[in-house]
């Protein structure tokens, strides 16, 4: 079952977004000639078979293993397109005596270039899905007043798609290979609220959005955008902007064009610089640095007082500067995987502060601002070179989450037993010399507290 499930992740690579009930992107192998993918298809069937058999495991594990090699033979991927199982397909219309109970539609592998006559009739449709499809041109829109939300799934005119004017569409999703498909501007749904167009093959930030007075959203993850043009356009509503996933290094001093910003997600870019301008995002409140290459916080992000959650993970960071105070409103600092040493003492007027993540890092010491912290419910600092931590960490009286693991521990303070709150305490791999462990290991799991220890 295990090399099944592992056959699947190769193959499923997507779902719909927003909560939307079903579209499906799979993605398959492409041969060279015919007879590899005979043998692949067989061989697939063959391993479905096995799996569904209850076949011996060394049956399994062999098909999963030529499959595999299989694969291996494969030129390129594509993807196949499917649309939402729970939408009405526009085949079966025909059967519809009555159009208004058609809410939601799905056209799909129709060789039309613009939108059936009929479909107009279903007054009250609110989500229109094109799969496979070359629509030109989404006219006549206004005729639809309920229509709120439009999926777009490798629709592939030759040129940019064209929109007609309307004031109920408020979500546009796009998938696609290409984008040279995409429409050059917006400016006609007027009513837009969030635009998704992650896995397009966008290699800039896309024009046409400025006259979107309502846009709140906008998905831009997985694509190829750098910004090293430095544009970005004015866009004063959107409050939400995902750009994981891309190639960004740096982030432009345009990002000052999205004052409003609330969320901002820059995950898994390969990003070492970021403008100062950030500071202008004075709203932002939620901000990720995922998996770059940030030597340091950027200097304009100590002034976003607004700021709740930030997220630092597996970048190289090497330390904090004592501006960490600007960060008023903090409640999440994730900085685990970084280089850090340690950590400035006025970390403890981050009085909002809940969660703190310092795991693998190289900090041989932590200070005794940290114990000020008096809503901090999690403290994460295992794998690191702590000898000790400070002898007032009772104080944190809020502390639910204590993982102190695989550091140089010898000795704990005392009091840690009698923190009302505490769930979970992880010690394990110390080379703990304090006699008094077993009993504050007793005492806690009698109050059933989770005690992860080496016994």
């Amino acid at each position: 079952m295990k090399a099944f499930l592992t056959l699947v992740s190769w193959l499923y690579i997507g779902t719909q977004c927003w909560g939307q009930s079903g579209f499906q992107i799979y993605e398959i192998p492409v041969f060279k000639n015919a007879s590899d993918s005979v043998l692949y298809i067989t061989l697939q069937e063959s391993f479905r078979n096995a799996v569904i058999s209850n076949a011996q495991p060394e049956q399994v594990d062999s098909l999963g293993q030529a499959l595999r090699m299989a694969e291996a033979n494969a030129v390129g991927r594509k993807k196949i397109y499917q649309g939402s199982n729970d939408f009405l397909p526009y085949d079966s219309l025909k059967f519809i005596s009555d159009y208004g109970l058609v809410k939601n539609l799905t056209l799909s592998n129709l060789a039309l270039r613009r939108l059936p006559a009929n479909l107009f009739e279903c007054k009250n449709l609110e989500t229109l899905e094109l799969v496979n499809t070359r629509i030109k041109r989404l006219g006549k829109l206004k005729k639809l007043h309920s229509l709120k939300t439009i999926h777009l799934l490798n629709n592939t005119p030759t040129r940019a798609l064209k929109l007609s004017k309307s004031k109920s569409v408020k979500t546009l999703l796009v998938r696609m290979d290409r984008s040279n498909g995409l429409p050059r501007s917006y400016k006609k749904w007027v009513s837009l609220e969030k635009i998704d167009l992650a896995n397009c093959s966008l290699e800039e930030f896309p024009k046409g959005l400025t006259r979107n007075h309502h846009l709140k959203e906008l998905r831009l993850g997985i694509n190829r955008i750098t910004l090293k043009s430095g544009k970005i356009e004015l866009i004063p509503s959107l409050e939400k902007l995902e750009l994981q996933g891309n190639g960004i290094e740096h982030l432009p001093d345009a990002i000052r064009n999205l004052p409003n910003l609330k969320r901002l997600t820059l995950t898994g870019n390969a990003m070492r610089s970021v403008s100062p301008a950030i500071a202008e995002l004075k709203k932002l409140e939620e901000l990720s640095f995922y998996r770059n290459n940030l030597t340091a916080i950027p200097e304009g992000v100590y002034s976003l007082s607004n700021l709740r959650v930030i997220d630092l993970y597996f970048n190289q960071i090497e330390r904090l500067d004592s501006r960490i105070e600007g960060l008023k409103n903090i409640e999440v600092l994730y900085l685990s995987n970084n280089h850090l040493i340690s950590l400035p003492d006025n970390i403890g007027s981050l009085c909002s502060l809940k969660e703190l993540y310092l795991s693998n890092n190289r900090i041989s010491e932590l200070p005794a601002g940290l114990t000020t912290l008096s809503n901090l419910k999690v403290l994460r600092v295992n794998d690191n070179l702590l000898i000790q931590v400070p002898k007032d960490l009772p104080k944190l009286t809020n502390l639910e989450n204590l993982d102190i693991s695989n550091n140089q521990m010898i000795e704990l303070p005392a009091g840690l037993s009698e923190l009302p709150f505490l769930k979970l305490l992880v010690i394990a791999n110390n080379p703990w010399e304090d006699s008094t462990l077993p009993e504050l290991v007793a005492q806690l799991r009698s109050r059933n507290v989770v005690v992860h220890s080496t016994d």
